[in-house]
Formats: structure tokens, sequence, C-alpha cells
């Protein structure tokens, strides 16, 4: 029986009475787990940032430059 298969089979045992709690506990545990995957992005963005041996990484460029590049007129 896959995982899927046993939790279908636990949540047809539950009454439905319980249901909207098993329903809010399932959705806080899907937002949770979608905010870590996010936040295991952006450590993962931040480390090769970090890692990145290019000179010019930290080199910025003003806003009215970046605007004429991109062709949008301030």
């Amino acid at each position: 029986m896959s995982n899927r298969e046993k939790a279908k089979s636990i949540i047809d045992s539950i009454p439905e009475s319980q249901m909207e709690y098993i329903v809010n506990m399932l959705q806080n545990l899907h937002m949770a787990l979608e905010e870590a995957a996010d936040d295991a992005f952006c450590e993962k963005l931040y480390e090769d940032y970090l890692n990145d041996d290019d000179p010019e990484k930290d080199v910025g460029i003003p806003i009215e430059q970046l605007a004429e590049e991109l062709g949008i007129t301030l």
C-alpha cells in the first residue's frame, strides 16, 4: 500500500465531524512545506552568491542606467 493510499485510508476512518480539523492541519502542513522549500531555494541562491568568484558581483549601477538599459523612462 502506498503512502497516499495509507493517508486516504486514515482520512476515510475519521468522522466527518472532525474533518475540519484535519483539513486545517493538512493546509498548515502544506504551507509549512512550501515555505521550507522557498527558504531552501533562497538559501541556495545566497550560498551561490557567496561562492561566486566574480570580482564585480558587488558592483552596482545607478537606477537611471538600469532603466535606460531596460528601455524604461523614469
